[in-house]
């Protein structure tokens, strides 16, 4: 991408032709597969393919509805009443997935409403917070611990399925919570911090191999 490309895409315009719209898709096609490749970098679990597309597709999505839009005020009414009949039943269960897709949402109004340059700026300064956090929370978590979640068999004594193993990884660990999940099995949580923290992952899979332990699950604490 040379100078004046660039220079163009950055540049406050009317969109109103066809190289400017498609200006505005490719833009918000570049700064949402930014936002979608540091969400998956910083996610503690492994992030859901489905929602690493829709920030893409959201960012590019809004763009078009403010070109739509543009600085009439009667189409922007109707599209709020055309999305009111939208009931969004998913369950957001990570606080930081809102903010990403409010991430993706002005950003994608900010290309649309034909102002680049604040979107990209916004972007890549936004990332660089979201990644410091990150690194300043990966450090913090070698003494913060782990949060883990499993179930095993319902019956007197399940302590045993991973006591021993607890003892030989961990310098301590504490027992949140235990409810039954099935009628055979219970689930606990603990919090737990290893001896050795970057050991973690063969912490979990030593876990993973005994039969009677299932559904692992665990995340920074």
């Amino acid at each position: 991408m040379n100078i004046d490309v660039l220079s163009q895409l950055l540049t406050p315009y009317s969109l109103t032709t066809i190289s400017s719209i498609v200006l505005s898709l490719f833009l918000a096609f570049i700064l949402g597969l930014v936002i979608a490749a540091v969400y998956q970098w910083t996610h503690r679990e492994m992030a859901e393919r489905s929602f690493i597309n829709t920030l893409i597709i959201l960012c590019m999505l809004i763009a078009v509805v403010m070109i739509v839009i543009g600085d009439s005020v009667a189409r922007a009414f109707s599209l709020v009443g055309a999305l009111s009949i939208i009931r969004f039943r998913t369950v957001v269960q990570d606080p930081r997935d809102i903010a990403f897709v409010f991430f993706a949402l002005a950003v994608g109004m900010g290309i649309g409403a034909g102002n680049p340059l604040v979107a990209f700026i916004g972007t890549f300064l936004i990332n660089a917070v979201i990644i410091g956090l990150h690194g300043w929370q990966v450090r913090s978590s070698d003494k913060l611990g782990f949060l883990i979640t499993f179930r095993v068999p319902l019956y007197a004594g399940f302590e045993q399925y991973y006591q021993s193993i607890f003892s030989n990884w961990l310098s301590t660990y504490r027992r949140i919570s235990k409810k039954t999940a099935q009628s055979d099995t219970v689930e606990l949580k603990y919090h737990v911090k290893l001896k050795d923290p970057k050991q973690w992952v063969q912490f979990i899979q030593e876990l993973s191999a005994v039969e009677d332990i299932a559904k692992i699950k665990a995340t920074r604490s």
